[in-house]
């Protein structure tokens, strides 16, 4: 063999080399998620669940401190525009602003139905994974005060553009194989109630007050969350 034909041998090899350690790259490289994001939820939510469980506070007391803590935790406005779907491009701030009281109490209620079985109990972050380059998955293990059994919860998480501050975008809790994201349930349900109703707000906003009462009297009754209710 001469030294042409070697060198055109060892050129290809190389190459096929190279493709091969890119490709092994590419599928061994573990999805990095920034860190802060998970401390942000290890912090965070666990002061969230010790609100729960703080005996020193009455009724009223506990809901307006959990209020606080959410309101800091998750970016409450931009959730609530988000679950109007495409109806939330179009909504005046008049008709928004009207919406955003009745939905911050009905997104609180949620939560605090959602997080109740886990009050007292400590969360513990898993792993996450990058989803582009500002937004972040964490995943968390909670421990259910009621079963005693592990409970599977994830946090979409936004980074601030500046890189300074994160946010909840929504919060996914596995039910048993499936995850079900709060907010992209409730955007399902208010995006067909507008579109059966003509995108009028204000009907949207008496369907939550019946929600709201629904779900006072399932906690009064101890039936819990009137959640996955069709509107």
């Amino acid at each position: 063999m001469n030294v042409e034909a070697s060198m055109k041998i060892f050129r290809k090899l190389g190459m096929r080399s190279l493709a091969a350690a890119v490709v092994l790259a590419a599928t061994a490289a573990p999805a990095f998620a920034d860190k802060q994001s998970e401390a942000y939820v290890q912090a965070n939510a666990n002061t969230v669940l010790k609100v729960l469980s703080d005996k020193s506070l009455n009724d009223k007391q506990r809901e307006v401190k959990f209020s606080e803590y959410m309101n800091k935790f998750a970016h409450m406005p931009t959730i609530a525009r988000r679950v109007l779907g495409v109806n939330g491009r179009s909504v005046s701030q008049a008709d928004f602003d009207k919406y955003y009281k009745t939905f911050e109490i009905y997104a609180m209620e949620t939560y605090q139905v959602h997080f109740d079985p886990f009050r007292g109990e400590e969360l513990r972050v898993t792993g996450s994974k990058d989803e582009d380059d500002r937004r972040s998955t964490v995943a968390t293990v909670i421990k259910s005060s009621q079963t005693g059994k592990d409970t599977k919860v994830y946090w979409d998480v936004l980074k601030s553009q500046d890189g300074q501050s994160y946010r909840v975008r929504d919060v996914g809790i596995d039910l048993g194989g499936s995850v079900l994201w709060l907010a992209q349930e409730q955007q399902a349900q208010f995006e067909s109630y507008l579109n059966r109703n003509g995108g009028n707000i204000d009907k949207l906003i008496g369907r939550i007050n019946v929600l709201l009462a629904d779900m006072e009297q399932r906690k009064k009754d101890g039936r819990g969350s009137a959640f996955k209710q069709n509107g």
